[in-house]
């Protein structure tokens, strides 16, 4: 602190003798400083509470409350704690100035005052009092950086992680589309062949169970596209949709799970106002399978499960909730469910009965991953043993 910062600093002399004041105070005024006074230990508790001075001169020989325990109720007070104190006394015992020092004051001068060593050690102090604080602005500036970098370091090693799993999925589904591909082709095969003989011999109950299955095959094959990363990629896919329609399509291929159809109880609310969407049939509906499938799971124990499928739409955008009365997701698990390979969910062989639904972790990462295209989301509200709402967010334009 250089000199003229110093001498508009402000001091508080603490004396019961006038004449002790009136000269220190015409001595230091004269140097520029801002100089209050105080009689009595009680009036300077009061003022360094309220103006809060630089530093304190403080008398120790005082009646009613001395010096010393003047200091100690400053030092015990968050708010003064940290002005430095500077005792004058007439006392030369070296107990005394023990005494004062375990106070917390910060230096001694004795009386009668010698004004040079006044204002030399009040100089002093001011400049120890300004680097103090200069350090403890650079440590709370450190501190900050400190946590800056470590969110940082944070952030940047979620991306790492959420990186190297998108690798790992792109492997792994590389092997299994492969593995797909052969088998599925049998299967579409021989639905023509059952799909051939149904017609021929008019067995409608089996030519509807055949529809059902091709649609299933249909289904398969979408997804097989998309993970190839054809079918998102392929403008031609992208038409006008209702949203309502897909719900109804889903809903439909759920009604061969007899749990769905003969246990779940369902209310289906749509808003038949909703717009057609400019999107890819085929990956919308990926989705609502999903969550549609995730809610009947969230549910597996429940003596009467309920599952609400709702349409809505506001200017800008439409929504799809599914909510279900099932086992709810703690708070602490929200922000994960969307990473991949994360599941609440029982891992395959670690499920407590042979009803408990399993999962790998990857449906709603994969939802999330759909629905970026399209500029579309998923939110989600939760509440343990009650329940939980998913909800599909679609702009009604899509945004670029």
């Amino acid at each position: 602190m250089n000199l003229e910062a110093q001498n508009k600093s402000t001091i508080l002399i603490v004396d019961d003798t006038p004449h002790n004041l009136g000269v220190l105070f015409e001595y230091l005024t004269s140097y520029s400083f801002k100089v209050l006074v105080a009689i009595d230990g009680e009036s300077a508790l009061e003022q360094a509470a309220y103006t809060k001075p630089d530093i304190i001169l403080l008398d120790v020989m005082m009646p009613s409350i001395d010096g010393f325990e003047v200091c100690q109720r400053l030092k015990a007070n968050q708010e003064t704690q940290d002005i430095p104190v500077i005792f004058m006394t007439a006392l030369s015992d070296t107990v005394d100035k023990v005494r004062g020092f375990n106070m917390g004051a910060v230096d001694y001068i004795t009386k009668p005052l010698q004004h040079e060593e006044v204002l030399g050690r009040v100089q002093t102090h001011l400049t120890l009092r300004s680097l103090q604080k200069e350090l403890k602005a650079k440590n709370e500036e450190l501190y900050q950086i400190n946590q800056n970098l470590q969110q940082l370091v944070e952030s940047k090693t979620k991306q790492l992680i959420a990186q190297e799993k998108s690798v790992i999925i792109g492997r792994l589904t590389q092997g299994v589309i492969h593995n797909i591909r052969n088998p599925l082709q049998v299967i579409v095969l021989c639905l023509d062949l059952l799909e051939n003989m149904a017609s021929k011999s008019s067995n409608l109950a089996m030519l509807d169970t055949v529809k059902k299955v091709e649609l299933a095959t249909d289904k398969i094959n979408h997804i097989v596209d998309k993970l190839m990363r054809k079918s998102i990629l392929n403008t031609t896919m992208i038409k006008g949709v209702n949203i309502n329609d897909l719900l109804n399509q889903s809903i439909e291929f759920f009604q061969e799970n007899l749990i769905f159809k003969n246990k779940l109880h369902k209310e289906i609310k749509l808003d038949e106002k909703i717009p057609i969407l400019e999107i890819n049939s085929s990956e919308i509906s990926q989705v609502f399978d999903n969550l549609i499938d995730n809610a009947v799971d969230a549910m597996w124990n429940k003596d009467e499960p309920l599952l609400t499928i709702v349409t809505r739409q506001d200017q800008d955008y439409i929504y799809v909730d599914f909510q279900d009365n099932g086992c709810g997701i703690e708070a602490e698990n929200l922000s994960n469910i969307f990473e991949p390979f994360y599941t609440t969910k029982a891992t395959i062989g670690e499920e407590k009965s042979s009803k408990e639904p399993t999962g790998t972790g990857l449906g709603l990462y994969t939802c999330v991953e759909i629905l970026k295209p399209f500029g579309g989301e998923i939110k989600v509200t939760s509440k343990v043993g009650k329940g939980s709402i998913f909800t599909v967010v679609l702009p009604k334009v899509k945004k670029e």
